[in-house]
C-alpha cells in the first residue's frame, strides 16, 4: 500500500492499480508588518497557516477499479466535509487530518450506454485542526 485518504486507498497491484500524480504541497506562515515612522516595517511571525495540496487521480475500468464508483465517494467526502487522515509511506503529512476543498473532474472515456471507463480527478485540499 501507498497511502490513503480517508477511505481512498492507494495501493498498486497485478490485480488494481489506484494512485495519484502531481502531489503539490504548499506550506507558508502568518505575518503582520508594523509601520514605524522613518524606518522600515517590521515583521512578526504570528504561526504557521493551514497546509494545502493538490493531486490527480486516474481510475481507469480496466484497472480493477470502477471510476464513477471512486468519483462518487470523493465527492461524498468533499460535500460532507469529512476531515479526513492523509498517509503517505506509513507517515501522516502534514498534522494528518485533512478536508477536500474541491474536485475537478475530467471524464476521459464514456462508452455508448453511458459507461464511465477512465476519469481523471483533481483534488484540494486543506490541513484541518
Amino acid at each position: 500500500m501507498i497511502g490513503f485518504f480517508g477511505s481512498v486507498t492507494f495501493k498498486t497491484s497485478d490485480k488494481r492499480i489506484c494512485t495519484f500524480n502531481n502531489l503539490k504541497r504548499s506550506i507558508s506562515g502568518s505575518y503582520s508588518e508594523h509601520k514605524r515612522y522613518t524606518k522600515k516595517s517590521q515583521r512578526e511571525f504570528e504561526g504557521p497557516e493551514n497546509q494545502s495540496v493538490t493531486f490527480e487521480m486516474k481510475f481507469v475500468a480496466g484497472h480493477g477499479v470502477k471510476p464513477l464508483a471512486m468519483l462518487n465517494k470523493i465527492i461524498k467526502l468533499c460535500e460532507n466535509g469529512t476531515v479526513c487522515t492523509f498517509v503517505l509511506g506509513g507517515h501522516k503529512v502534514g498534522g494528518g487530518q485533512w478536508t477536500i476543498d474541491n474536485v475537478d473532474a475530467d471524464y476521459r472515456e464514456v462508452w455508448n450506454r453511458g459507461e464511465l471507463i477512465s476519469l481523471a480527478v483533481n483534488v484540494t485540499a486543506t490541513e484541518y485542526h
